[in-house]
């Protein structure tokens, strides 16, 4: 399929980006809630949102 979830980031956005495991489950939910096709997607959202978005693409 040649998609990759991986998104790099820098040291200091990492930083700000990391959730905890309570944090990661309310956008993980979010994203099944709100799923949307990869080409409506905004580039600009959280990382974990785009991921569990790529693992639905994949189901």
């Amino acid at each position: 399929m040649g998609i990759s979830a991986t998104i790099s980031f820098s040291a200091q956005e990492t930083n700000r980006l990391s959730v905890d495991a309570i944090e990661e489950m309310r956008l993980r939910t979010w994203a099944r809630k709100n799923y949307i096709e990869q080409s409506q997607r905004d580039d600009l959202w959280h990382p974990v949102i785009l991921d569990e978005m790529l693992r639905i693409d994949q189901e």
